[in-house]
């Protein structure tokens, strides 16, 4: 199977009947260069004002300044009005994607701390701030794949009804939450009937569509217990499995039941959030240390 069949672009219209309202929108390599410039977002009429209007600045500072300024979130008018217009298409709400990924880690940078946008500087803003968009949109300028922004209509979808679906041999071999962070008592409960749901939709939605024997399908359901296909991924180590590992589901029996596995109550994890919006060098096992080295140089320089 081949990778770009895993790209929304590829399967949306297959499951446009069993996915979220979504417009793609091409980006160009100008737009996508842009994303990866490290400067700020200015609104129309701002671009005139100093970035820094602080009187001890020297000519080079200035001159940087200018450099930040030099764009403003109409320097793109051909994208910004169909981004303007797909959001009014699909309610006026939408959750941007680029490519493969969602700019979760950036939603500290906008105002609701999510990923809901309501106009075009809202989906820029959270694309720029978003490391993970970054990381896709420079694989995808190396490679020469074409990039899409990816616009949905947003929805208040709860997260413990969110799963990801390891297929197998065409079949559902393994279950798991979504959301990896949180205990979930209901779902211990409503176990067998998600089950039961998301095996009818794979046996009568995607097994006959999709050429592959093994992938990753990303579902959600409903209070109905409908099922809504999110997303596809290449069953492999570039895919998080999650609640399990890659050996374990490589040891499952292939006619077994699907396992269905979630988050145990003494198993809560950190939230992924909490590494969000802080630098590199503070996160992992040595953050600690590296804040601890910083705050210590702070001091020395304050008593020097």
């Amino acid at each position: 199977m081949s990778l770009s069949e895993f790209e929304v672009e590829s399967w949306i219209e297959k499951f446009r009947l069993h996915s979220p309202k979504t417009r793609l929108i091409r980006l160009s390599r100008e737009v996508c260069e842009y994303l990866l410039e490290d400067n700020l977002i200015v609104r129309s009429g701002e671009a005139d004002n100093d970035v820094s209007s602080d009187s001890d600045t020297d000519g080079s500072e200035d001159e940087s300044a200018g450099a930040l300024s030099a764009k403003t979130i109409d320097s793109f008018p051909e994208l910004k009005t169909e981004v303007e217009e797909a959001i009014q298409a699909l309610g006026g709400e939408v959750a941007p994607k680029v490519g493969s990924k969602s700019p979760v880690d950036a939603s500290w940078a906008n105002f609701t701390g999510q990923t809901k946008c309501k106009d075009f500087s809202e989906v820029l803003l959270l694309m720029k701030a978003s490391d993970r968009v970054a990381d896709d949109v420079s694989t995808r300028l190396l490679l020469g794949q074409p990039t899409f922004l990816i616009l949905r209509k947003w929805s208040s979808l709860h997260p413990s009804m969110e799963f990801r679906t390891f297929i197998k041999q065409r079949r559902v071999q393994a279950i798991c939450q979504r959301d990896d962070e949180q205990h979930y008592q209901h779902l211990e409960d409503d176990a067998p009937k998600i089950e039961h749901a998301i095996e009818g939709f794979f046996n009568d939605t995607m097994k006959e569509k999709m050429s592959g024997t093994e992938y990753v399908m990303d579902v959600y359901v409903d209070n109905a217990s409908r099922v809504w296909l999110i997303d596809l991924a290449p069953a492999r180590d570039t895919t998080d499995a999650l609640l399990f590992t890659w050996a374990e589901l490589d040891a499952l029996a292939a006619n077994s039941r699907p396992e269905f596995r979630v988050l145990a109550r003494h198993k809560r994890a950190p939230a992924k959030s909490l590494y969000y919006g802080i630098p590199y060098e503070l996160r992992g096992e040595r953050g600690s240390e590296a804040l601890a080295e910083a705050s210590k140089r702070l001091a020395e320089r304050r008593l020097g």
